[in-house]
């Protein structure tokens, strides 16, 4: 429910100009979830959004741009540490990873 409901943040504040918490429960209450301030409180700060200048001077939320270069990195990484042996097999793709690597890699 939580990962679903960051993934409709970030769909709303991407699409929409959000600038307060109200406007994002309201968006988020007519997607079907049941929020609360105190939820979307603690949405906001784990999801490290910031407040950034937007047209006409108004401020809406934004995820930080330094974070998405650092996070796709980290998996770029990943993928390149864990990844052992890639084979190809009719429709199917199958990916060796290092001992209990798999899951991370597939994420």
């Amino acid at each position: 429910m939580k990962n679903s409901r960051h993934i409709r943040i970030l769909e709303i504040i991407t699409e929409n100009i959000i600038e307060t918490q109200d406007d994002l429960i309201e968006k988020l209450r007519e997607s079907g979830f049941a929020v609360t301030q105190a939820t979307i409180s603690r949405d906001i700060r784990e999801m490290k959004l910031q407040k950034v200048a937007g047209s006409g001077g108004k401020y809406k939320y934004a995820m930080p741009r330094q974070a998405e270069h650092t996070l796709s990195q980290k998996f770029r990484n990943l993928l390149i540490e864990t990844v052992e042996h890639v084979e190809a097999a009719n429709n199917i793709v199958v990916v060796r990873t290092c001992a209990g690597m798999a899951s991370g890699a597939a994420a």
